[in-house]
């Protein structure tokens, strides 16, 4: 089950790569660097997440099946199916398999 794990801090990650972007505006370097921190605080948030429930899999899944619940509410992903397809098909599914699969692995112990 370490893939799961792995590929959440993958998600994290590529949080915070995405977040790079605020550093095309052009605006003081302090407000650059507090809006990169803040944009790249979800990525950090779930990679710590992942380290403190690193050997706790049921509660890990659990929290990766909400969040990606909160994910997919807050994006509004099942207002417009056609264009939220390919999301669908690269994030959603799999961090919900991840959970699911998070959640056996813990029962199961």
């Amino acid at each position: 089950m370490i893939a799961g794990k792995v590929f959440l801090i993958l998600v994290g990650a590529f949080i915070i790569f995405m977040s790079i972007d605020v550093f095309s505006m052009g605006e003081s370097v302090i407000l650059l660097i507090g809006g990169f921190l803040i944009s790249s605080l979800p990525g950090i948030a779930l990679i710590i997440f992942v380290w403190y429930f690193w050997k706790r899999e049921l509660f890990l899944g659990i929290i990766t099946l909400v969040l990606n619940t909160g994910f997919l509410i807050l994006f509004q992903f099942l207002s417009n199916i056609p264009e939220s397809l390919p999301m669908i098909f690269a994030m959603i599914i799999p961090l919900y398999a991840i959970g699911i699969l998070f959640v056996l692995e813990g029962k199961k112990r």
